[in-house]
């Protein structure tokens, strides 16, 4: 029977004896230390040195349990397997120093690869909810005449630039993803709903601006134009797309009241 002060005798498939952990990939091993990756592509590491660790076993398991949540098990295990060693090399007698650089460039790269996944996961949920709107549109305007038949003109009007407003909001959102910054530690979930409702605020916005304007708050004018429908379009889409054009509209009714 191996005993800990064996581990160099160990190899991919043995159960390690200390923790009872099946060995998947071994990272590092001598007769006084093991660090290995186990069948649940978990970091263990056994030793008899737990003093020369100092802060590392916290920053490995931040990182490991934010490579979890971020990424797939494929894509996490390669990251993990980097934080890994971090543990081998302050237990093979090297300075702290050298694992902070490893797990520093580990951190980085998840960093970077989890940002650009996260901001993709937003752009897709906005390109998503904006695909419904399209499919609303296209048969709103088909069935224009049903619609109107039961809610009226201006009332189909501000529900049209409230539409338009959902994709002027997903061109703002595209234009703007590279500024993006998300939150790695937040979950996907949030990402996508960040993402979904930044299309909802657009549609919001146009359609209180359509309001505005039917209500002769501002652009009151608009309400005489022939075929006005293209003129509130256009103003849903660019109000949708617009975070500080509501704003200042806003601040100039409050002015005029």
């Amino acid at each position: 029977m191996i005993g800990m002060g064996e581990f160099s005798k160990l190899k991919a498939g043995d159960i390690e004896p200390t923790l009872g952990k099946k060995i998947k990939e071994l990272i590092l091993a001598s007769d006084t230390f093991i660090v290995y990756m186990d069948d649940n592509d978990v970091i263990q590491w056994s030793s008899d040195k737990d003093d020369v660790l100092g802060d590392i076993p916290n920053q490995i398991s931040y990182w490991e349990t934010i490579s979890n949540k971020l990424f797939s098990r494929e894509e996490s295990y390669d990251y993990k397997c980097l934080l890994a060693e971090g543990y081998a090399r302050v237990l093979d007698g090297e300075h702290a120093n050298v694992a902070q650089k490893i797990i520093d460039q580990a951190v980085d790269r998840i960093t970077t690869h989890g940002r650009e996944m996260l901001r993709q996961q937003y752009v897709l949920a906005s390109l998503f909810s904006t695909a419904v709107i399209g499919a609303l549109l296209i048969l709103s305007i088909a069935s224009k005449e049903w619609i109107l038949s039961y809610v009226g003109q201006n009332a189909f009007d501000i529900y049209l630039a409230g539409l338009f407003g959902g994709v002027g909001a997903f061109v703002s959102t595209m234009t703007r993803s590279k500024k993006y910054d998300p939150e790695i530690t937040i979950s996907k979930k949030i990402h996508t709903i960040d993402g979904i409702l930044r299309i909802i605020y657009g549609i919001i916005v146009a359609g209180l601006i359509a309001i505005g304007i039917k209500a002769n708050l501002m652009f009151g004018f608009i309400n005489g134009i022939e075929k006005n429908i293209y003129v509130f379009a256009f103003l849903g889409a660019v109000g949708g797309a617009s975070e500080i054009i509501f704003p200042s509209i806003i601040k100039k009714i409050e002015n005029k009241v």
